[in-house]
């Protein structure tokens, strides 16, 4: 009811204005029509609902044994209507010209969302800000196209992107340390994905070298699981994702700051000297 009756706020990522904003609800209205003015008026949604609560609505249902029983119901015929299908406009509270609209339908006593705009994946990109000097264009690409093919139902195909960032990752960590002459091309081309990552420990974050699994489970949904099992799983892999992602950046923000100091340092020795 206080949802429907806009009074629920929501903390999202403004597109329009590109910064995290409070957004507040309309509430939702119907038109009702008055048998004795033979007119319609406007209705708040939320106080109607409110109304049949508190009557204590219940509805009769019928057992196959032929027993009646009665069961609290939220809504009755009048509001069927206006409540089959929902849009749930929220405005900035910056800027009320920049909006997000969600649609709802019910189904007895379940509520199911079928569409938003700004979509899930424009309201998710903001994230990767923080991650801009880690990330290639690549990765970022296809973190977006992850995130909006898991908005549109696709668990298999976001799973494929997600893999194809954890493996530019580890392409990444493999570089160093053959650089730094830690590992040898040849030793870490025979070797299997979770003994590459336990070979480049000291160039990954920790939760990665720690949590091996990743890899395993988004191959597998790209094998084997079902869309379903994708979809359900894809949360956890894409916060996984977004883990591994700032700690990477802690560790370059910690390497330039020790070149940094040491650059520093060496320009103070070379003072002393003189």
């Amino acid at each position: 009811i206080d949802l429907i009756g806009g009074k629920v706020k929501i903390d999202e990522y403004c597109p329009c204005c590109k910064e995290k904003r409070i957004f507040n609800a309309k509430p939702i209205v119907y038109y009702r029509h008055d048998k004795r003015t033979g007119q319609y008026r406007q209705v708040n949604l939320d106080e109607r609902l409110e109304t049949l609560q508190q009557i204590g609505m219940k509805r009769e249902i019928k057992k196959d044994n032929e027993k009646k029983e009665f069961q609290w119901d939220w809504k009755n015929w009048e509001c069927d209507e206006p409540t089959r299908t929902m849009v749930f406009k929220y405005e900035c509270s910056m800027d009320p010209t920049h909006k997000l609209d969600y649609v709802v339908i019910t189904d007895d006593y379940s509520m199911k969302k079928i569409g938003q705009l700004p979509s899930v994946a424009d309201l998710s990109f903001p994230e990767l800000k923080e991650y801009r000097k880690i990330l290639s264009k690549d990765d970022e690409r296809e973190y977006k196209r992850a995130v909006g093919l898991f908005a549109q139902g696709i668990g298999i195909g976001s799973f494929v992107y997600l893999r194809r960032i954890f493996e530019r990752i580890i392409d990444i960590a493999k570089q160093k340390a053959i650089n730094d002459g830690k590992i040898k091309e040849e030793s870490y081309k025979d070797a299997h994905v979770d003994e590459r990552i336990k070979m480049l420990k000291d160039y990954l974050p920790k939760t990665l070298v720690e949590s091996t699994t990743f890899y395993g489970i988004v191959s597998k949904g790209i094998h084997e699981l079902s869309e379903d099992d994708c979809i359900s799983f894809f949360p956890v892999l894409q916060a996984f994702t977004l883990m591994i992602l700032r700690q990477w950046e802690e560790l370059r923000k910690t390497e330039e700051e020790e070149k940094n100091i040491k650059q520093a340092l060496e320009k103070i020795t070379s003072q002393i000297k003189s």
